[in-house]
Parts: structure tokens; sequence; C-alpha cells
């Protein structure tokens, strides 16, 4: 494994890809879908000297035994204090996962998340408005609760439904109804509205663009397929992009709710990361002995 330079790389949409311009709205698909990798374990030459790394590894395994699950109180461990070993370290073990998201926050700074190979454990850095690296930090959780949370602040409450004019619509003008309908109504279960089985002009979905606008999160899956998750103007409405292996789209769907289910990790997802992140540290135990 090739070891990255501080900050680690966090890769917003996918490794290799980066998007062109800060705007949401516009999300390359990365080259090619990724399975798990264990990650590489250092020699004993490597790791004997990095006791403030090991000490993090062991505040997340404290942390996450007692963490039950909860998506917006969670582990959280600020890195801005380590130097540049220690991270290397943690790089080397915490890896890439399948899933990287992206969000501008509101007041202008942005969070670039990348989850590690521990599904449900991710890397978050955060930068001012001027590029300037603000934190490094971990966060176990289902998903960083920013990128909902900043989605919720940027979006707006409700839906103003413009006269389509002289347009030739088929079912965009019942499809915004209904996206008004919903809208506030969000519960546990997703809102969710299928345009791949929906009848639907080009002046149908570029009315529906337009009117859902670009948010200010995205989100994006490499896992067992693609799939790429959009924030949008209008506040707890996603738009839920699958994609196959030629970046074809194979389902296109609308969600209305606080965080697509696909963007999630599972409580079971966090219980077997814990027990890897257990068998890796009782490893490099072994290896400091």
């Amino acid at each position: 494994m090739n070891l990255k330079p501080f900050p680690v790389a966090v890769v917003a949409l996918g490794p290799g890809s980066q998007p062109e311009d800060e705007d949401l709205n516009y999300m390359p698909l990365p080259r090619e879908v990724e399975h798990f990798d264990l990650p590489y374990l250092p020699t004993a030459e490597e790791v004997s000297h990095l006791t403030a790394a090991l000490s993090v590894i062991d505040s997340l395994i404290h942390k996450l035994a007692d963490y039950q699950g909860d998506g917006e109180t969670y582990p959280v461990i600020s890195l801005a204090g380590l130097d540049s070993d220690n991270r290397r370290l943690l790089n080397q073990l915490l890896g890439e996962g399948e899933v990287s998201a992206r969000v501008k926050r509101v007041d202008g700074r942005r969070l670039d998340m990348q989850e590690s190979v521990f599904a449900g454990v991710w890397r978050v850095l955060e930068y001012s408005p001027d590029e300037q690296l603000l934190d490094d930090r971990i966060e176990a959780c289902p998903i960083p609760a920013a990128v909902w949370q900043e989605a919720r602040a940027f979006g707006q409450p409700s839906l103003h439904i413009p006269d389509p004019q002289n347009l030739q619509l088929m079912n965009a003008g019942p499809v915004a109804v209904e996206i008004a309908d919903h809208m506030g109504k969000t519960g546990d279960d997703a809102h969710i509205i299928n345009f791949s089985l929906l009848p639907m002009s080009p002046d149908d979905l570029a009315w529906l663009d337009s009117l859902i606008g670009p948010g200010n999160s995205g989100v994006f899956s490499r896992g067992y397929g693609k799939c790429r998750i959009m924030g949008s103007a209008l506040r707890d409405v996603w738009r839920v992009q699958y994609f196959n292996g030629m970046n074809d789209i194979l389902l296109d769907t609308l969600e209305i709710t606080r965080i697509p289910e696909v963007a999630l990790a599972s409580l079971d997802d966090l219980t077997d990361s814990l027990e890897r992140l257990r068998e890796a540290r009782e490893w490099l135990a072994g290896e400091t002995a």
C-alpha cells in the first residue's frame, strides 16, 4: 500500500476523481468499482514509537464499544495534534472504504469525508472558505451528521410550483405536487418517486431539475453498485441515482427523507468494524510487545 502524505487524501467522489469545480450539482463517477481490502499493517519497527496513534485507536475502540447507533451523538476523535508519523500509521490502518461525501456548509466551510475500510468509521477534513485546513478527525457513525444537517439548513422548507408556461409537460406537474405534499412529512420511511418507471419527457426532467435545484451535500457509494446521492435546494429532498459499470443510469429516483438509507452504515456494520479494529489492535500490540 502506498502511503499518502498528510492531509490524507479524502476522496470526495471516488478514487482518482475530483470535481472540476465546487458545484455539487456536478459529481463525476469513479473509474471502477472497488472491493474491500484488508488494511496494510506495518512492521514492529514502524509502530514501536507511535504511541499517539495507538492511543487514538484505543480510544476509538473504547468509544465504539459503548455506541448504540445514534445518528447525532457518536464518537468523534480529533487528530489535530498528531505528527506526520502517527498520521501515517492511522492512514495505513483506516484506508479508503466504499463511501465518500462532500458538504459545503452554509457558513462557507467545506467538509470532505471518506469512509475507511471499517464501515461507519469516517475520516473528516474541514476547510475554511479560503481552503485552510481547520480540523482532521475521525467520526464513527452511520454517516457524519453534517451531511444531512447542513443539507436541511441549506434547503428551502416548502416548494412553490411555478406555471410551466408554454412547455408541453407529461407528468412533471403531478410529480411537483407530490413533492410539495410530502415535504415536511418526513418520518422513518422515505417517500420515493421513481423517475425510471414514470413516462417522463426531456422537458419534464429539465423542468423538475430546475424546480428542485442544486444542494450543498453529495454522497457517493461505490460498493456492489455505484450510487450517487445529491441533496437539493429543497429540504429533505434528495436525488438518488444508481449506475452500471459503464456509468449509465440504471435507476433514477427522488427520495424525500432526512437522509437516504443507502448512504448509511448499519449498527451491524459498526459492530463488525469494532471487531476488526480490535483484531488489528491486537496485532499491533503483539508487534510492540
